[in-house]
């Protein structure tokens, strides 16, 4: 019994192996579309490796989830700037600058462009597939918010993360993954609210740094 209780780990665990292993030796190497194959394996690969896995209204919007994303991405609009230029200027060192129009085009862009290569394959395959998925019975929370399925996927986003940029710091991610996370389960497991995030964070990061040198 309980061997057939943990067989169903065995694969999602080889595909984050593998997702893992593919994004290492990519970004080592520096493989010219790798932005373009690792955001196809993160949607392939679950669908094709795991049978149990056959995701239905992941992407259409639910009124549960809409007033917490409202809130978040509001708190986030008005205390994360200062933050961030506070944390760049006081312990980095880092100086104010003035962008151009053409530079923060640039930013805007770049945060699109992400909604297709991150934002979209990182939500389904995180949020989608392990999150409610894989960790499925994993729903005692910790400290009356947070899932352990939220936990143990937001664990796995940062440390994939760090591979994938080669860089430790990128574990950090685990926090807003745990947003993420959040936004998805009160939205019964639909990841509209989460890739929203995702993008409203990837271009206000990409508008600030322009800001900075």
């Amino acid at each position: 019994m309980a061997e057939k209780k943990y067989s169903k780990f065995i694969i999602p665990f080889l595909l984050l192996a593998a997702i893992s292993v593919l994004s290492f030796f990519m970004n080592k190497y520096r493989f010219g579309a790798r932005h373009f194959v690792f955001p196809a394996a993160l949607f392939i690969l679950p669908l094709l490796f795991d049978r149990t896995f056959r995701p239905k209204k992941l992407f259409i919007p639910s009124k549960e989830g809409l007033k917490l994303f409202l809130w978040v991405t509001a708190a986030t609009l008005v205390f994360y700037p200062p933050l961030f230029f506070a944390y760049n200027i006081t312990f980095l060192h880092r100086t104010l600058a003035s962008p151009t129009t053409q530079e923060l085009m640039l930013a805007v862009t770049k945060g699109l462009i992400a909604i297709a290569v991150a934002a979209i394959p990182e939500e389904f395959f995180f949020r989608g597939y392990i999150q409610e998925h894989v960790f499925a019975g994993f729903d005692k929370k910790i400290l009356k918010i947070i899932s352990l399925k939220n936990l143990f996927t937001s664990l796995l986003f940062g440390l994939v993360h760090a591979l994938a940029f080669l860089d430790i710091t990128r574990a950090a991610t685990f926090f807003p993954s745990l947003l993420f996370g959040l936004f998805t389960e009160k939205s019964r497991g639909r990841i509209f609210y989460s890739i929203s995030y995702h993008v409203v964070s990837n271009i206000l990061a990409f508008i600030l740094w322009t800001f900075i040198k």
